[in-house]
């Protein structure tokens, strides 16, 4: 069994040894034997290995203080045994437990705080009240349609200045004192008849001075002061309104629009955009079914044909983005049609049709549209330069590393079918978490009081017949607050599929193969790395969910850089079309190309600091753990829930460790670090799920009755805010999709680059034991670092030395390659030949096998699969 280590691998100890890199990671307890077969201290030192310094999976030398007084609240007493001497994998124990007590008293917090918020009353009036964001406050400080008095008037109108004025346009408005009314009027009563409004304040002060010596001064009185103030409400002829944002009365006239909108409204727009989570949650749910079926599809699509799908997605979304840049774009024809003021330009141009279709139109003052119209046209076009600058890298043969990634990930999760369940499964746990959260923050955002005491006399303010409201300040910090805690929350359920892969894959990868095929399948892993990531590594996923999502931020802009900007070698048609017509397209690809990458290089030169380069700075040594040392930006990432898994350790730890073993090697530092993995079929995915949810969304939430009409009590008034919010939805559960692929390439290739490091400097099981074959292709660049490992030449011609003359193990592979997709064929038909002999002697006695070396608790359990005798 692997978790059993014969008594002779007891003699020595199992430190950190001397020289360069220490083994593994180069710093104090570091993984390989100082001597020959010494795998660790005897059971007397290890059975308390809190008390163990520096020898033990667990090293938290880059932690500040004591490290017995940190692994004294994260680790348990006796909970270490043996490390598998075969693949290196270390028994279960707790990590980062602090963290998960963090963890639960940040969300404790935002439950309390959203409670204050919900139950504390100012007065007579709730401190928070959801209802505020989607109506309106009339003079009297009512809600309109809510209050007692206005509940059948949801619509707020702002009055004339002048009541005994009428016409279809305003002269001014009086836009301190709105009314609440039933709804929009239009000019001389054709819907409302009038309107009651209040006007301003009037007032008269007087100052009385009694004679002197007349006797009228009693008490000793100097001056008597009079002061008299009249508020007066009155019918007003209505004007012609239109509704706005739902709930609201503007003017038809554009000037009229123009002064309410930067008024009383300017503010308004983003709470009508919170308002409307109330209730599009159904539209929502259904968007999200909608990305679980689209995810498993695309999954299998990417099985099946990677290339062809990619780049067809590509070269669509770049058409579909230009043309719809140059459809906002033609709002600039609005500048020449209102200039001239002709009614045969706007027919000419078709200009009242294109407003109608132009959603910023119906919003905005023409102008307004004109210049939004102009700035989206300039980010689609923008976009779609950026996914031209993609297609260049993955049209010619740079794209066939993916290939050969996904069919690796094909084989592994293929095998285990019940790696297709936990992303399914994420999906509806995000949905609820992100209604949960969406509608709680309603509270936040609707905070406020209400100012009743407005008349000034004399420096004191005394009540007369208004009110206003005003949104409370002071919230705003405790939104930061609450805000973070909703992108740790989500992102903890990224972290938890993706921890759930990671166990998985590392269970399968560290089968031992039969002859070149892996034929055992680990029983239900996803169910077993659940229990294992509760029990031993919650505290791991808290820490890492807290910072993935703002480190990931500083990757994805590197590698839209790199892949949306052409370098020398671009090509936007494939190497084997050798025309006239593809040959000159390459040539100014690779002309255009050459110059930008001049130009990026540059900015990287002079504006990238360390911290977010993909590689460690040798200048600072290897032993610094740092929080912030360079390359930090790619090392806190979902590849540390790997050395995690493998090694038991804290988060911090694992990242470095993790970081500087894919960059050991250059197969896992091109796929992993370096942009040549599955990113480009990720992005495509996240972004064609996301964009079909939220097409879906706005058309679903546009055809409903009950949710565009303002007098519902379901109104939606901001569609295009839950259309992003769609977008961002169905993009978080691609993500978990995604993977499916992506994660399990990378920790195929982080498995293999550990079974390599520890085989070389522990004695582990060669990496041939666990290698499958489709990884060959992958892991080819990996053999002539081991080439030249042992060349020691002097400074003769390379041809004075015998070993020239041979062929390197590079040049033999390469030679064998059909030989090896001959047997890649084979194996295929012998892993369906043995399928069918399985099922057909169901009835035979099942021999266990034990894989992966995973121990849970203390008793050593050996995680094992059931594979039938054939």
């Amino acid at each position: 069994g692997y978790g059993a280590v014969p008594s002779d691998h007891y003699a020595t100890g199992y430190g950190p040894p001397g020289g360069d890199y220490g083994g593994y990671g180069g710093d104090p307890g570091g993984y390989a034997p100082v001597t020959p077969g010494g795998y660790g201290p005897g059971p007397q030192e290890y059975g308390d290995y809190p008390q163990y310094e520096g020898a033990h999976p667990g090293d938290v030398s880059g932690l500040e203080g004591n490290a017995d007084d940190y692994q004294q609240y994260t680790e348990r007493k006796g909970a270490l045994s043996t490390i598998d001497p075969e693949n290196g994998i270390a028994p279960r124990r707790c990590t980062d437990c602090v963290c998960l007590f963090v963890f639960l008293a940040y969300v404790a917090g935002m439950i309390l705080l959203v409670n204050v918020c919900r139950d504390t009353t100012i007065g007579d009036r709730q401190w928070s009240d959801i209802r505020r964001l989607t109506h309106g406050h009339d003079y009297a400080g009512r809600l309109c349609g809510v209050d007692e008095d206005v509940t059948d008037k949801p619509f707020l109108y702002w009055c004339r200045t002048n009541w005994t004025e009428t016409g279809s346009v305003p002269t001014t408005l009086n836009l301190d004192y709105p009314s609440c009314v039933k709804t929009c009027p239009t000019a001389y009563g054709k819907v409302v008849p009038s309107i009651r409004c209040l006007f301003n304040l009037t007032y008269n002060e007087m100052s009385l001075m009694p004679k002197a010596g007349s006797g009228a001064e009693p008490f000793g009185t100097i001056a008597t002061y009079h002061l008299q103030f009249q508020q007066s409400e009155a019918e007003t002829p209505p004007y012609d309104t239109e509704p706005f944002g739902g709930r609201f009365c503007t003017p038809v006239d554009q000037t009229m629009k123009e002064k309410v909108e930067t008024g009383p409204l300017r503010h308004v727009r983003f709470f009508l955009s919170v308002g409307s989570l109330q209730d599009p949650w159904l539209v929502l749910f259904q968007a999200s079914l909608i990305s679980i079926v689209l995810g498993y599809v695309y999954v299998f699509l990417i099985f099946e044909c990677p290339r062809i799908f990619t780049i067809s997605f590509l070269y669509g979304t770049w058409a579909l983005l230009t043309v719809s840049g140059g459809f906002f774009f033609y709002a600039v024809v609005g500048l020449l049609v209102n200039q001239g003021g002709k009614e045969a330009l706007k027919k000419t141009f078709k200009w009242d049709a294109y407003t109608e279709y132009n959603p910023f139109f119906e919003e905005h003052s023409p102008e307004s549209s004109i210049i939004i119209s102009v700035v989206v046209a300039a980010v689609l076009w923008c976009i779609g330069c950026g996914i031209l600058g993609t297609i260049t890298h993955v049209a010619g043969d740079g794209f066939m590393y993916v290939a050969d990634l996904v069919d690796a990930a094909k084989e592994c999760s293929m095998q285990m079918k019940s790696m297709l369940v936990p992303p399914g499964i994420e999906a509806i746990i995000k949905f609820m978490m992100m209604w949960t959260l969406g509608y709680n923050f309603m509270y936040l955002m609707s905070v406020g009081f209400y100012e009743d005491r407005r008349l000034v006399v004399n420096g004191q303010k005394f009540k007369d017949a208004t009110a206003v409201y005003h949104f409370d300040t002071s919230i705003i910090p405790w939104i930061v607050y609450y805000l973070f805690g909703c992108v740790w929350l989500m992102e903890l359920i990224t972290s938890c599929g993706q921890f759930l892969v990671s166990f998985a894959v590392i269970s399968w990868y560290f089968m031992k193969k039969e002859g070149h095929v892996k034929t055992g399948v680990p029983p239900m892993p996803p169910l077993h790395g659940a229990i294992t990531g509760v029990m031993f590594h919650a505290g791991s996923l808290c820490l890492g969910a807290a910072v993935h999502p703002w480190i990931r931020l500083i990757r994805l802009f590197n590698w839209i850089e790199d892949e949306s900007v052409p370098d020398k070698e671009a090509r936007c048609c494939p190497e084997g079309q050798e025309n006239c017509v593809a040959n000159c397209t390459n040539a100014i690809c690779q002309c255009v190309g050459g110059l930008c990458s001049k130009v990026t290089e540059a900015r990287k030169r002079c504006f990238t600091p360390p911290q977010c380069l993909p590689s460690p700075d040798p200048k600072h040594g290897h032993r610094s753990d740092g929080l912030m040392n360079p390359g930090c930006s790619y090392r806190y990432s979902k590849n540390a829930y790997n050395d995690v898994i493998i090694r038991s350790q804290h988060y911090l730890q694992a990242s470095q460790r993790a970081f500087r073993l894919i960059h050991k090697y250059q197969s896992t530092r091109e796929h992993m670090l370096l942009g040549n993995g599955c990113q480009v079929v990720t992005v495509v995915g996240v972004m064609s799920i996301a964009i079909i949810g939220a097409i879906f969304t706005h058309l679903s939430i546009m055809s409903n009755r009950a949710l565009t009409n303002p007098a519902s009590p379901s109104f939606i008034a901001e569609p295009m805010f839950i259309d992003a919010l769609a977008f961002l939805l169905c993009a978080n559960i691609a993500y978990g999709f995604m993977m499916i692929f992506d994660h399990t390439a990378d920790t195929l290739l982080y498995c293999y680059a550990w079974n390599k490091k520890f085989s070389q400097d522990s004695g582990g099981h060669p990496v041939e034991d666990y290698l499958p074959e489709s990884m060959r292709d992958l892991v080819d660049l990996d053999v002539e670092d081991d080439d030249e490992k042992g060349a020691l030449y002097g400074k003769a011609r390379p041809e004075m030395y015998l070993g020239t003359f041979f062929t390197s193990r590079r040049t033999q592979i390469k030679a064998d390659k059909d030989k090896d997709k001959a047997r890649q064929s084979q194996i295929q038909m012998t892993t369906a030949t043995m399928g069918a002999a399985n099922a057909g002697a169901s009835s035979m006695s099942g021999a266990s096998r034990q894989f992966g070396g995973f121990a849970t608790g203390t008793s050593q359990v050996p995680y094992q699969a059931l594979a039938q005798a054939t």
